[in-house]
């Protein structure tokens, strides 16, 4: 027996049409008509007349794609079809009875309450604003003549979708014909995890506004390591409109892996020299010149101390890290010049070394300044006398700040909402899952609370969607001093919050509820109509024995909260 669909899953599916709904469309000053299974069933008098036709018998019938200019009518038909569901607008031309085009913003919105395979489909005549973008043609075709000779791949994107490649992006991508990019979802074109987190947060990609290392894969399923920058435009619709570069760094890479081979290549023969010296007791003049020439030609940090611990000298890259002389270490030990922590470790790796355990490698947090820390990759090793004693350690280190930044940031972008801070709805599942598996392991009380903006919409309409957004940071901050450091906050979409309580039973439940309701009857918001003023409604569902999962106790709590909504709103529900 299947599951009853929740009314938060009614919602998200969008618009809902009745059999009588082209009527009441006739008043609207936009084409509007019925689709099913690609065809025209009924069309309003405003799409009869924006098409050329006398009535709408010349329409019915219809296959609507041929209605369609451009490289969109493929896409048009798959979206008809509902194989493909796009949320937002997208511009087109629309074709004349005649012949003739008009340019026209296009939404297609799923109508299966009419049909297994029916469709809205909604045009807007933007030919005004294409008028006014054909003014500027000259400019255009002079920019596009440069982005045309790029060295690097640019797109021109549209929503979730590739509206423009130039030639270098098709060559990078391993294709032969714009046709092959233009038109699919912008996500194609990364690698592995990269696909998903532009597919399910491509706002957080161009929130980034500087460049950012990623993945992207050519048409035959290969790979490489690209830089890219996303760069928001000017929108003409509701969909926004962005720019994205990518720069190949596949060659920058080999090179980096070439000269960190040349590192080790040089580290091994410092040590083989070191041992010589070890065994001359730095007699000849002319080794004691070649090994300083040698140390000092190594880019990263290299150091060498003798069984003790005690510095016996350094590189130029050492003495420039820690800005000191060639001098000022010199029989001091690790201990007396660096953090505790990276001492100690350290000291670890040193045993080791004289242990001869081979090569010993760690990672590390060393502070060079009073504000200034480094992530660091240590290399250790031995080196011997002529009678194979150790002598002492020889230590080289890789400064690897950056990538340990570029990681966090990329797990930032994949659990966090761009908007408010809190986990996206992905991460919260994720973490919700694991709390009611450990509730039910150990018997202990959980409650989950749904929760949204009263009236949300009339927010956006009245003061605008800069307003709405403030809004709903408002509300997660409240959430976030509220709720406790181990419970689970997340913005599930839009106005949508959910959160699990843990270790809470319903009696707790309820008053961390009512906190929340007055704390956010309490925002107020200064905008240029007036102060914003808005509710919250909350629907709390407390953890069942036969709750396997997070997603029937969301379920139940969602029901709550339209419970709270019908009974007046601004109200706390228990489902």
């Amino acid at each position: 027996m299947g599951s009853r669909e929740t009314p938060a899953e009614r919602r998200r599916k969008g618009p809902r049409f009745g059999a009588n709904f082209m009527s009441v469309l006739e008043v609207s000053r936009e084409l509007v008509c019925l689709c099913g299974e690609g065809l025209v069933i009924d069309i309003n008098s405003a799409g009869i007349a924006m098409l050329g036709a006398e009535n709408g018998e010349q329409v019915v019938g219809r296959a609507f794609r041929n209605l369609v200019g451009g490289d969109y009518a493929g896409v048009i038909d798959d979206l008809l079809h509902l194989k493909e569901i796009e949320d937002s607008a997208f511009p087109i031309k629309i074709v004349h009875l005649d012949g003739g085009t008009f340019e026209a913003e296009l939404q297609i919105h799923p109508a299966r309450e009419l049909g297994p395979a029916y469709a809205v489909v909604t045009a807007r005549d933007i030919s005004r604003q294409g008028h006014l973008a054909r003014t500027a043609r000259h400019s255009e075709d002079r920019f596009q003549a440069l982005v045309e000779r790029s060295m690097h791949l640019v797109l021109l994107c549209h929503g979730g979708r590739i509206g423009y490649i130039n030639a270098t992006g098709v060559k990078v991508l391993g294709g032969n014909d714009p046709s092959q990019f233009v038109g699919i979802p912008v996500s194609e074109i990364f690698a592995g995890e990269y696909r998903e987190i532009v597919a399910s947060d491509l706002p957080a990609l161009l929130d980034e506004g500087g460049v950012v290392p990623m993945r992207l894969a050519r048409l035959d399923g290969s790979a490489f390591d690209a830089q890219i920058k996303a760069t928001p435009l000017p929108s003409r619709g509701a969909a926004p409109e962005y720019m994205v570069e990518a720069r190949d760094i596949t060659g920058q890479i080999r090179a980096v892996a070439a000269l960190r081979h040349m590192n080790d290549t040089l580290e091994q023969q410092v040590v083989a020299r070191t041992h010589e010296l070890a065994e001359e007791r730095f007699r000849a003049v002319e080794a004691r010149a070649f090994v300083e020439s040698l140390l000092e030609a190594v880019p990263n940090p290299l150091w060498w101390k003798d069984i003790d611990g005690r510095y016996l000298g350094y590189n130029g890259a050492f003495r420039e890290l820690h800005q000191i002389s060639a001098t000022d270490w010199v029989g001091r030990t690790t201990a007396e010049m660096v953090n505790a922590e990276f001492a100690a470790i350290s000291a670890k790796a040193d045993v080791k070394a004289l242990a001869d355990t081979g090569r010993i490698q760690f990672e590390a947090h060393l502070e060079v300044a009073p504000e200034k820390a480094l992530d660091v990759v240590v290399n250790k090793t031995v080196w011997r006398a002529r009678d194979k004693r150790p002598e002492g350690v020889i230590g080289v280190m890789l400064d690897i700040t950056e990538r340990k930044r570029m990681e966090a940031e990329l797990r930032r972008l994949a659990t966090t909402d761009v908007l408010t801070g809190i986990f996206n709805r992905r991460h919260f599942m994720e973490m919700a899952r694991n709390e009611v598996d450990r509730a039910r392991r150990h018997g202990r009380p959980m409650v989950a609370l749904m929760l949204d903006i009263d009236h949300f919409k009339r927010i956006n309409d009245t003061y605008g969607h800069p307003v709405g957004d403030v809004a709903i940071k408002a509300l997660a901050d409240v959430c976030t001093e509220i709720v406790r450091h181990e419970d689970v906050l997340g913005r599930l979409g839009g106005e949508e919050f959910a959160i699990v309580l843990t270790e809470t039973d319903l009696d707790g439940a309820l008053l961390v509820a009512e906190r929340l309701r007055l704390a956010v009857a309490a925002i107020r918001i200064p905008a240029e109509q007036g102060i914003v003023a808005f509710t919250t409604s909350i629907g709390v569902a407390e953890r069942l024995e036969t709750d396997t999962t997070i997603d029937s106790m969301l379920s139940r709590a969602d029901m709550a909260l339209y419970s709270a909504k019908r009974s007046g709103r601004n109200k706390v529900a228990v489902g």
